[in-house]
């Protein structure tokens, strides 16, 4: 005989994969923080497990969370500790797993209006870097997300990176770069790619009244030829002598700031 909570908890290791998270329409998240700027983000939260020791500990965080998660109509399942230390690998962020619905892209065009600013992620295929470039972007103004080829925004490590904002700032995907690039062109928006050398000074780059977008690449290979020639401008990071280049999420930080500057 199963467990009550054992459906809950094949949902939600099937969010693991792009395909299980297509076929649930949800998303897992995870750890005290999480939830709760999921609910103060507004998210459709549908459904979440804990354990009996969580429901007990007289934490007053902990206790109006829960009642926070009630009070949303979120059904809580208790289940026993090891299937929860199980599915979270040992990881000590709250005793709290669940589903969130995956919220609907918006299209580009509702976002770029006035002088609108985006971080573009082009084939980063890490998780890690896809939720602090979510919250670098956040956090420096970004209308958007958008995301090229294999950018998984909503693996369960880019939610947990994303730390929220995930759920606060849309996710635009694209197919392709030569996509993104045509899109942005046809609402005025100007393409910036950041490439380690070669490119625009970065205290010597105009920033576009109209609009513009900063393309990164992957940590390890950066943009590509192809993708660097569909670029309206490139633009580098001066760095210190024997150093090659930032962490994706640290250039991206430095280069979005950049942008929120006359």
């Amino acid at each position: 005989m199963q467990e009550p909570w054992s459906h809950l908890v094949a949902r939600i290791r099937s969010c693991a994969t792009p395909k299980g998270r297509a076929v649930e329409g949800a998303c897992s998240l995870e750890g005290t923080r999480l939830f709760e700027r999921a609910l103060r983000a507004g998210a459709a939260l549908e459904a979440a497990i804990t354990t009996q020791a969580f429901l007990d500990d007289g934490d007053e965080r902990s206790q109006r969370l829960l009642s926070d998660l009630r009070g949303a109509g979120v059904e809580l399942q208790v289940v026993p500790d090891d299937v929860l230390v199980e599915l979270t690998e040992g990881r000590s962020i709250g005793a709290l797993v669940g589903l969130a619905e995956l919220p609907k892209a918006p299209t580009l065009a509702s976002l770029a209006t006035g002088s609108a600013r985006f971080l573009a992620a082009v084939g980063i295929d890490d998780p890690g870097n896809i939720g602090a470039l979510l919250r670098t972007a956040h956090a420096t103004g970004a209308r958007a997300l958008l995301t090229v080829g294999a950018c998984d925004a909503f693996h369960p490590k880019a939610v947990r990176t994303s730390m929220g904002s995930v759920f606060k700032l849309p996710v635009v995907p694209f197919t392709s770069l030569e996509h993104a690039v045509e899109e942005l062109r046809a609402l005025g928006i100007r393409s910036i790619g950041s490439v380690s050398s070669g490119g625009t000074d970065l205290h010597r780059l105009h920033v576009p009244p109209t609009g513009c977008a900063m393309f990164m690449g992957s940590e390890a290979f950066g943009l590509n030829e192809s993708s660097q020639a569909r670029m309206d401008e490139l633009v580098t990071i001066p760095m210190a002598d024997g150093v090659d280049s930032l962490s994706v999420n640290a250039a991206a930080a430095v280069l979005m700031v950049r942008l929120t500057q006359p």
